[in-house]
């Protein structure tokens, strides 16, 4: 990448944007949406922003170029949109792509080196922008909470949403609307992890490496749209997974019965779904890696069984549906009481 020669921008506050003009802005990211592929041909992102006004602005961000849109990590980062078009929308002020729209993103850390994400060859980034984007890190750092959403996966319990940064193991097709990734961040869960069986399914990735890190490693199936998401990743590759969901499942085996924890990342955009790649330049990536390099893969596995998926929208009988939810909730109170205590 390379700058162009400076160019005197003017950068209009939320608080002061007009319906009918086009504007540039700089903002910290309070919520977004990855992009993913609209119903038509272009790529969508959504991304809602707030500066030292604390006014909000959602934006609805259109290209036929995935890597044209915002490339956007976590809530915090720091984002300049260039060309914005402002409209009022049912009373609401919104931000929509112009032509022309260019986005840089920057970390949202105090004190994080100041470097521009962009897929664009050249762009205009002067002493001046680097003052607003450290201005807006200071703020930031006394007015909007860090994001609780980001958990290892030592933390997470059960019925819970999270963001995981994580490295990708192996892959596997199951059907034609789930797909299996098998992921490590190197801390164990605090529930026995569930197993999809895949003795039918080809498994992409070194086994015996993920054989070594059964203890760590655990399950994802993801549906739907991020199947196709899923299919392009590469083993090895360090993952942020957005709004992944976990459930308690009872486990039959033989005359055993325990509890596992199920992952999921469930199909549609809401709540910001979805799968983003991250470079190896990210800071979360070098945090990761310490924890990789540190891990204890001789750790006692936790007890648990295998379980074989079911498919997302199944519907049991009145009577499987009653057993199977007295079972879950005896069990679930048992193994908290135990838990507890």
């Amino acid at each position: 990448m390379s700058l162009v020669p400076a160019t005197n921008y003017v950068y209009t506050p939320l608080n002061q944007l007009k319906g009918g003009t086009i504007v540039n802005v700089y903002g910290i990211v309070k919520f977004f949406k990855p992009p993913y592929l609209s119903r038509g041909t272009d790529y969508c992102s959504v991304v809602t922003i707030v500066d030292q006004t604390n006014v909000k602005l959602t934006c609805l961000l259109f290209s036929g170029n995935y890597e044209a849109l915002p490339i956007i990590y976590k809530n915090g980062d720091i984002v300049r949109f260039h060309r914005l078009k402002i409209q009022v929308y049912k009373n609401e002020t919104q931000g929509i792509t112009s032509s022309g729209f260019a986005s840089l993103t920057f970390e949202g850390i105090l004190g994080a080196p100041v470097i521009p994400r962009t897929s664009s060859k050249y762009f205009n980034f002067t002493a001046e922008d680097q003052k607003m984007v450290e201005a807006l890190r200071l703020w930031a750092s006394t007015h909007i909470s860090p994001s609780w959403t980001l958990l290892k996966l030592c933390d997470v319990q059960p019925m819970q949403y999270f963001d995981l940064t994580c490295q990708l193991l192996g892959k596997a097709e199951v059907d034609g609307t789930s797909f299996l990734l098998k992921v490590w961040d190197g801390t164990r869960t605090p529930f026995p992890s569930w197993r999809v069986l895949i003795q039918d399914l080809v498994l992409e990735g070194d086994l015996s490496y993920i054989h070594r890190l059964q203890n760590l490693a655990i399950d994802i199936l993801v549906y739907d749209n991020h199947v196709q998401v899923a299919k392009s990743l590469k083993v090895g590759s360090f993952l942020r997974i957005y709004s992944l969901h976990t459930k308690l499942k009872s486990v039959n085996s033989g005359n055993q019965t325990t509890l596992s924890l199920e992952f999921h990342l469930h199909g549609g955009t809401s709540y910001g779904r979805g799968i983003r790649v991250l470079p190896e330049s990210n800071s979360d990536v070098d945090q990761l890696k310490r924890a990789l390099e540190s891990a204890d893969l001789t750790a006692n596995p936790l007890s648990g069984g295998i379980c074989q998926s079911e498919p997302e929208d199944s519907i049991p009988s009145k009577n499987k549906f009653y057993h199977h939810n007295s079972l879950f909730l005896f069990l679930s109170l048992s193994f908290f009481n135990s838990y507890i205590l």
